[in-house]
């Protein structure tokens, strides 16, 4: 009896060893941030300014034109994001935003009197949704440069499920029916055009962000393990979602494993060619390679993991500057996100910016801008930095568009 005790209690022993090392102590110092010392937006040399447009809300994701000076921002609506988004569990249809996402292009060399910049909506030219219009649903984009006068838009579409007459079904049993949109758009042009639509619900069910490769091939996020379902509700506790590649001819491939992550975010490729995938629950970033190319068309390429970043805290989207840095907004207080994700308007969420460098193979994290009372960075979710002028260029899934300028 004494003996069955004592295996009973070792393994008891064992067990919550276990746990607290890889679910407790990530849940409370990591996601929760419990302890952590947040600081205040003033401690750091820059000026920040929320940008009071209504069409420049709801903005998840950016992409900036150096050569152009030129901001993409995907948006949506402080509205519009509330009613459709999977990646949160918003799936009320009928609420979406009319139009689904504007993709806005600004002028960012000169700044109007409020502070704010002058910006065109482009045009989708050559698309139609299922519903008949051509509206698009974006979370999260990437831009391929093809040559001095021509880039690739590639942009995940959460289209909302539709039936055989084209008519909207309930989201809530399906989630969203995901695309990846490719449009070309030559510099400078007031729209954009489709090139083609590439669906494949086996191995994109709930993609997140995707980062261009190279030749018209991508890689992509899918940040839980399915669109549906009780499973879905466990993933960020045992593990959910992955990546999946997809060729220059449209034939996509899981290239990990299903649960290799919780909550993997929006990936990118770096300078340096390696694909570096954020987690919003672990604050890691993983690093990949991927091979240049398959042997055959039905074998995906090779995708190794090379590095792991540990940044410490729940991270969103990755963004490249022109200097070959990453910068990559993080949460530090997660006990504040949940509320927030749950009523933005009621609800702050403090945020915090960092850029990760590499030198001579080494990873150097550095926080540079953070804000504990969350009165300008407010849920930010994506960060681009401008390499010529400094210029810190932020957008939030639900919140405001956020400027900041480095203080001389």
């Amino acid at each position: 009896m004494a003996r069955g005790g004592f295996i009973f209690g070792s393994l008891f022993a064992v067990f919550g060893a276990v746990f607290w090392q890889l679910m407790l102590r990530d849940l409370l110092y990591v996601t929760l941030g419990v302890g952590r010392v947040i600081q205040s937006v003033d401690e750091f040399p820059y000026k920040c300014r929320k940008i009071t447009d209504k069409r420049l809300s709801g903005c998840e994701d950016l992409w900036l034109d150096d050569q152009q000076s030129i901001l993409y921002a995907a948006c949506a609506s402080t509205e519009g994001r509330l009613a459709w988004n999977e990646a949160v569990m918003k799936l009320n249809v009928s609420a979406r935003r009319k139009g689904g996402t504007e993709v806005l292009a600004l002028s960012i060399d000169k700044s109007l009197p409020d502070g704010s910049f002058s910006y065109r909506a482009l045009q989708l030219d050559n698309f139609l949704s299922p519903t008949g219009d051509s509206s698009v649903d974006i979370l999260g984009f990437d831009v391929e440069i093809i040559d001095k006068h021509t880039v690739h838009f590639y942009l995940t579409n959460q289209r909302p499920p539709v039936d055989a007459q084209g008519k909207h079904i309930d989201a809530t049993k399906l989630g969203a029916n995901a695309t990846i949109e490719v449009f070309e758009h030559r510099r400078g042009a007031k729209s954009m055009k489709h090139l083609r639509t590439v669906w494949d619900p086996e191995t994109m069910y709930t993609p997140n962000n995707v980062a261009a490769v190279g030749n018209g091939a991508f890689v992509v996020t899918n940040d839980h393990s399915k669109s549906f379902g009780l499973r879905k509700s466990f993933d960020n506790y045992i593990g959910g979602g992955g990546v999946t590649y997809c060729s220059p001819t449209s034939t996509c491939f899981p290239i990990t494993p299903p649960r290799t992550f919780r909550m993997p975010n929006g990936l990118a490729r770096g300078a340096d060619g390696l694909i570096y995938v954020p987690s919003t629950i672990t604050g890691t970033i993983s690093v990949f390679s991927l091979a240049s190319s398959a042997e055959s068309a039905s074998i995906p390429p090779a995708f190794t993991l090379v590095d792991t970043i540990h940044v410490g805290m729940p991270l969103d989207n990755l963004a490249l500057d022109a200097s070959g840095d990453l910068w990559i907004p993080g949460f530090p207080n997660g006990a504040q996100v949940m509320k927030w994700t749950e009523d933005p308007v009621g609800n702050k969420s403090p945020a915090t910016v960092w850029r990760i460098k590499k030198v001579e193979g080494v990873y150097e994290l550095e926080k540079v801008l953070e804000d504990r009372e969350a009165a300008v960075l407010n849920g930010i979710t994506t960060v681009r930095h401008d390499a010529k002028t400094g210029r810190l260029f932020m957008g939030a899934v639900f919140n405001e568009f956020v400027v900041c300028d480095p203080i001389a």
